[in-house]
């Protein structure tokens, strides 16, 4: 593989400072970023990164403290992080497709003291957090990263991290059964993030990597950090993606490279823009992130002329496997429908394992995707251990298994999951349960935070018409049918349950919130 693999043990072969002022400093006066404000050298890039440094530096900016970033897809959302990085502190993207509430929210969570962002958003920020009572700073910049006022002229050196478990990054995310978390990215699995995706892509001469994920998402700074180490240029897209401005993107800017979801790569292979351009400077198309049918795959690789890869992993996880070019090759239905091989890069093991008993399963038998290396988070906002962690261990939630050939075939997702003193419940067992029961119209059972055992069982409960229902026979029952374990903390039988989507399915993340706020009363 091209020189970006020095193995150095379980730790990265070099810091997140390292890493940014390698990816900045290759390109010296020709073109590093394109974005809407303009084409920029890497020159012109690093000179706004160390003045974002500088400025943070002088404010006050401790090493390991969060500091935010937001405003519109140009050069000041990619400079502000990498900024960020040079001076020590862990960086807190303020995505736009969340609202100005949630920003509040990520804000005291992570206690960040500053806000790197453009002027239209200053007066809007500080209103939002003043209502709450934050004390938080803008620091404002132009959209082409430029700082608006710096508070002085005096220069400082790149931090020097004591130790590469010190946090680079955090991502907040949110499962439909468990709260929102924020996972925090160490220097060993930031870098190792960014190794894989470099490697996913490949390296070629004069490439040009096509940024179609937001640079506020912790994975957009990723994606557009490795195209960087890979010696490409980072062509911004401006507006809402379509098919047809990605495309138009792909022949005048003679794009090489790019990433989309499964769904939005097949649409866009098969769509009529694509089939009237000019797409022969596209040479790698990376997707994942969604299961794809290996009929569409099939067709979305003889409508494109280029390398496919597809890659499967997830946040807390990194990238664990891929189907590589030769892969799609093959046109083989079998294997366009699994997720690809371990990626051939030392330092990741995945295993399948029975979720009860942790053993690790035979070929061809289904379990839980578990992985443990440098590519795992395992740590979370507030959370010392998560719960999907089993040792050095990392739970994906992810059923699967690997077939003879070594390739991992994913079968659904097991995150309606509860984690009782080491014990794996389903949620789905306990609702069938309860729902057999006499008198019993619905059930649906969810976990909530315990400081002790780390989670317990919430049912909400419906009955019949005119049944009669108790909630200690019904927890009898479910001991009985399941185990004592599976007993609830709480039945709580009401006449309508709350959180209820358009989809028809309930809102376990907002039923969760209303046991634990204690919000809700029963009626």
């Amino acid at each position: 593989m091209f020189d970006l693999v020095r193995e150095t043990g379980a730790a990265p072969w070099r810091t997140a400072q390292e890493q940014v002022r390698d990816a900045l400093e290759w390109s010296g006066d020709s073109c590093l970023a394109e974005t809407k404000s303009g084409s920029y050298s890497g020159n012109q890039v690093l000179e706004r990164v160390c003045a974002i440094r500088d400025e943070l530096l002088r404010r006050g900016l401790q090493p390991q403290e969060f500091c935010a970033y937001a405003g519109t897809d140009d050069l000041a959302v990619m400079c502000a992080p990498l900024g960020i990085m040079l001076a020590g502190g862990a960086f807190l993207g303020l995505p736009n497709y969340h609202g100005v509430s949630e920003w509040v929210r990520f804000l005291r969570e992570t206690g960040a003291r500053f806000v790197l962002c453009e002027g239209y958003l200053v007066q809007r920020l500080q209103d939002a957090v003043a209502q709450v009572g934050l004390c938080v700073e803008c620091i404002e910049v132009t959209p082409d990263g430029t700082l608006v006022a710096p508070s002085g002229s005096d220069s400082f050196d790149d931090y020097e991290p004591a130790s590469v478990d010190e946090i680079v990054t955090v991502r907040f995310t949110t499962g439909a059964s468990g709260l929102s978390q924020g996972v925090l990215f160490t220097h060993t699995t930031w870098c190792y993030d960014v190794l894989r995706i470099a490697f996913l892509f490949g390296c070629r001469e004069a490439g040009r990597y096509l940024q179609l994920t937001p640079n506020t998402d912790v994975q957009g700074i990723a994606m557009c950090l490795a195209a960087l180490v890979r010696r490409e240029a980072v062509v911004v897209y401006q507006g809402k993606p379509s098919n047809e401005g990605i495309v138009c993107s792909i022949e005048r800017d003679r794009i090489t490279d790019l990433f989309l979801p499964s769904s939005q790569m097949i649409k866009l292979a098969l769509s009529d823009a694509s089939a009237m351009a000019d797409l022969s400077s596209l040479k790698r198309f990376v997707y994942g992130g969604q299961k794809a049918a290996a009929a569409d795959i099939r067709l979305a690789h003889e409508y494109l002329d280029c390398e496919l890869v597809q890659m499967y992993g997830s946040t807390e996880a990194g990238i664990l496997t891929w189907l590589s070019p030769e892969d799609h090759e093959r046109e083989d239905d079998a294997v366009f429908d699994s997720a690809g091989r371990p990626i051939p890069i030392p330092g990741v093991q995945i295993e399948i394992r029975d979720p009860r008993t942790r053993e690790v399963l035979p070929t061809g038998q289904v379990g839980h995707v578990t992985t443990c290396g440098c590519g795992v988070n395992d740590r979370s906002l507030g959370v010392d251990t998560p719960a999907e962690m089993m040792g050095s261990w990392r739970d994906t939630l992810d059923k699967g298994y690997f077939d003879e050939d070594g390739y991992l075939h994913i079968c659904g997702v097991d995150r309606d999951v509860i984690m009782y003193r080491g014990f794996v419940m389903y949620a789905s067992e306990i609702e069938d349960a309860l729902t057999a029961c006499s008198g019993v119209r619905e059930a649906v059972a969810h976990a909530v935070s315990n400081d002790k055992d780390g989670e317990h069982v919430v049912v909400w409960c419906t009955s019949e018409e005119d049944a009669c229902v108790d909630s200690a026979a019904l927890s009898d029952a479910l001991a009985v049918e399941c185990g004592p374990w599976y007993r609830p903390e709480e039945i709580r039988i009401v006449r309508q349950i709350p959180c209820k989507r358009e989809d028809g399915a309930y809102d376990k993340q907002a039923l969760r919130t209303l046991v634990e706020s204690g919000d809700f009363a029963m009626a």
